[in-house]
């Protein structure tokens, strides 16, 4: 590598702002594919009548808005209303049966609560909500820029940390080349994943969705194996069912595989629109994280931190 390390740490995991803009968020791609579902929750529960539903579907083709949105906009429902409609949505199409394993002891801020490595993931949760969630944006992937770094490690602390205080959590395991959340959360590497959902064997994301793997923390894991991640995580169908997870919960996070194997974590910084950078004392370099950043920025994801790992 080129560079000079990152080795002028203070703690064991600290989040540092990174010069550069950062790009609001909070708009989603309009893509009547995943209207229908909730469109007909809505109407089960009684809160749309199917003359409603039709003036919706109208309203929300003439106003390029997703369906929800436009039912929201005619003043057909509320927000609580919308909020009980997509519980039941995710709830009836997630996994309830998968078999499940104890969750590992990696995952610190559960086995060792009392630990400066679970502090530290509190800490920086402490300022994903102040200076992430708080200005209204739901989608992050944590990226590295090597293997060995900790991404994995970071964002299923993160996760559980973030469950732990209500916020309704979802983490996708983006790493289809070595994932490894499914070990951390004790699931079944080959049930249904985001490769299912990606080669077309599923239909909807929310179809592989593990409910509750933890309380307010729900999972998808990379699936069985693809020979082709690369051209699954660039297609569009990777950015609609994006797109359609960012509106169901506070925040979704990504674990993506490295930087510096292949593309994959600058597709999915792109169709989540916000990165975390993580870095590994004295092993990362400056340079190569510079460099990721700029990649990034170029793919259209914004950088809004980084966290230095020692472990």
């Amino acid at each position: 590598m080129i560079g000079e390390p990152m080795d002028n740490i203070e703690s064991e995991v600290q989040a540092v702002e990174v010069a550069g803009s950062v790009v609001s968020g909070g708009s989603y791609t309009s893509n009547t594919r995943y209207d229908a579902p909730i469109r007909d929750v809505l109407t089960r529960l009684g809160y749309l009548t199917d003359d409603q539903a039709a003036r919706v579907a109208g309203h929300a083709s003439e106003r390029a808005l997703d369906f929800d949105q436009a039912a929201l906009e005619l003043g057909y429902i509320t927000t609580e209303d919308l909020d009980r409609a997509r519980e039941q949505l995710i709830t009836s199409m997630a996994l309830q049966d998968v078999a499940r394993r104890p969750v590992s002891d990696e995952l610190v801020v559960l086995s060792d609560p009392a630990s400066v490595r679970a502090e530290s993931i509190r800490m920086l949760r402490t300022q994903v909500i102040a200076q992430h969630i708080k200005n209204g944006r739901r989608g992050l992937a944590v990226v590295g820029s090597a293997d060995g770094h900790g991404c994995s490690w970071v964002a299923a602390n993160l996760a559980v940390a973030m469950s732990q205080v209500g916020f309704k959590i979802l983490l996708v395991d983006a790493n289809m080349r070595s994932p490894r959340q499914d070990q951390i959360f004790g699931l079944d590497p080959n049930a249904p994943g985001l490769s299912n959902f990606l080669s077309l064997q599923v239909a909807r994301p929310e179809r592989v969705v593990n409910a509750n793997v933890l309380p307010g923390l729900a999972l998808i894991t990379a699936g069985p194996p693809t020979s082709r991640p690369q051209e699954l995580l660039s297609g569009n169908r990777f950015r609609d069912g994006v797109n359609a997870l960012l509106r169901e919960y506070d925040l979704v996070l990504f674990d993506t595989p490295a930087a510096n194997t292949s593309a994959d974590a600058l597709n999915i910084g792109a169709a989540a629109a916000y990165a975390l950078i993580v870095g590994r004392a004295n092993h990362s370099f400056y340079k190569d994280i510079s460099t990721m950043a700029d990649q990034l920025a170029a793919a259209r994801c914004a950088v809004v931190g980084a966290v230095l790992n020692e472990f």
